[in-house]
């Protein structure tokens, strides 16, 4: 077996130069195939770390879907507040470890504002202890500071001590400033490469004194809807179900890993989509080494014929050909799949420095094993028809050659 790898591989080198053009042509599909796997599995991994410290998310009656998008993913509004009473009802019951209001509505320069409580920078982080990272600074503390995500101080170009004044409304153009209550930066959060990177995070007393005053009914501000901790976490599904029975106030209580994995569902088809055209691209260059070993059987044929003469048989010269297969698509796939982690590998740190893009894990992505073992089977076959005429020619053709 190892001289038949030794002979492939010499022969391979033998003819390098079309090789090598195979070669480029075979790692550049298989690059795009595992990129486009790997692209995949980083924005769903992303979007799921985005729902961390979430057990359940609660606002007035409307879609599941649009109460996840408006309040973990800052797109679309929340136009009914959530009645203060029902705030205090929620926060009362046993299985309700924590909850965190949310007051949408505001922004900066397009960039969402987040009234909120303490309690935010706890619960919603990444870390063993639930809290978020910062990666200057503090929480605020008065109705005059504000806290903001990596990505929104770079875009904003806002440090520490800074003032910045919020605007009503979550477009990138306001008519309407409040300009008598600037805001100044005691905080900048740590890139967590999810949509909270964008957010600019203050009190609910500094978001209703930039409005003029208070909400009625106790509250700081308009509540948009709440983010529960439960425990145990098992009790979302029931209290989900009765708060989404309940009529008065009429509410909706969406389970939000359930609730994004069915909008998944609905994009999965512009991901297949991508994922066919990079299977297309990769066929296309199967073809073209199809192609090369059926052209270089015309100028291989004193080679087989010796090998046949020195007593190789079918089977070995069947090998031997499938082999070279293996070898250069085998070669293509490590080529690809080291530039493609390779250059995450290199480029985490400046994606995330400039970006704000922190990738969720550098190591494969789950599909990559089923994905290098179909590339092998197509090779495999995609080499077994120049291999098959290959060997059978061989034995039927002698030392001369042709005239």
């Amino acid at each position: 077996m190892i001289s038949l790898l030794r002979l492939a591989s010499a022969s391979l080198f033998s003819r390098r130069r079309t090789t090598g053009l195979m070669l480029c042509a075979l790692t550049l599909s298989a690059s795009l195939l595992f990129g486009i796997e790997k692209l995949r599995s980083e924005l769903r991994s992303g979007a799921y770390a985005a729902l961390q410290g979430i057990d359940l998310i609660v606002g007035a009656r409307t879609a599941p879907e649009q109460l996840l998008l408006a309040t973990v993913f800052q797109y679309g509004q929340l136009s009914t507040p959530l009645p203060w009473s029902t705030v205090e009802m929620l926060r009362r019951k046993p299985m309700v470890r924590y909850a965190i209001p949310l007051a949408l509505g505001d922004s900066v320069a397009g960039l969402p504002a987040v009234g909120t409580t303490a309690a935010y920078f706890d619960h919603l982080g990444m870390t063993d202890t639930g809290a978020l990272v910062f990666r200057a600074g503090r929480p605020f503390e008065s109705e005059e500071e504000v806290v903001l995500g990596y990505q929104a101080s770079q875009r904003l170009g806002k440090g520490l001590g800074d003032a910045l004044v919020l605007s009503h409304g979550v477009g990138p153009q306001s008519f309407t400033d409040h300009d008598t209550h600037p805001l100044h930066v005691v905080g900048i959060l740590a890139p967590t490469g999810t949509p909270l990177d964008q957010r600019i995070l203050l009190s609910l007393e500094a978001l209703a004194e930039a409005h003029g005053g208070h909400a009625e009914g106790g509250s700081p501000a308009p509540v948009s809807a709440l983010f529960l901790g439960l425990q145990p976490k098992a009790a979302a599904l029931a209290l989900a179900a009765q708060l989404n029975r309940q009529g008065n106030p009429a509410l909706t209580a969406a389970l939000p890993a359930f609730t994004l994995a069915g909008l998944l569902r609905w994009v999965g088809g512009a991901e297949t989509a991508l994922q066919v055209m990079a299977a297309f691209t990769l066929l296309v260059a199967l073809a073209g080494m199809l192609a090369m070993m059926l052209a270089s059987l015309e100028t291989r044929r004193r080679e087989l014929a010796v090998l046949r003469a020195l007593g190789a048989g079918f089977p070995t010269l069947l090998g031997l050909l499938l082999l070279e297969s293996f070898l250069l698509v085998g070669m293509a796939t490590a080529l690809g799949l080291g530039l493609v982690h390779g250059g995450l590998t290199l480029a985490a740190p400046w994606l995330q420095d400039r970006t704000g893009l922190a990738l969720q894990s550098l190591g494969p992505a789950p599909g990559e094993g089923l994905l290098v073992l179909a590339l092998l089977a197509v090779a495999g076959l995609a080499g077994l028809i120049p291999a098959a005429l290959g060997a059978r020619r061989a034995l039927q053709e002698g030392l001369a050659p042709p005239p």
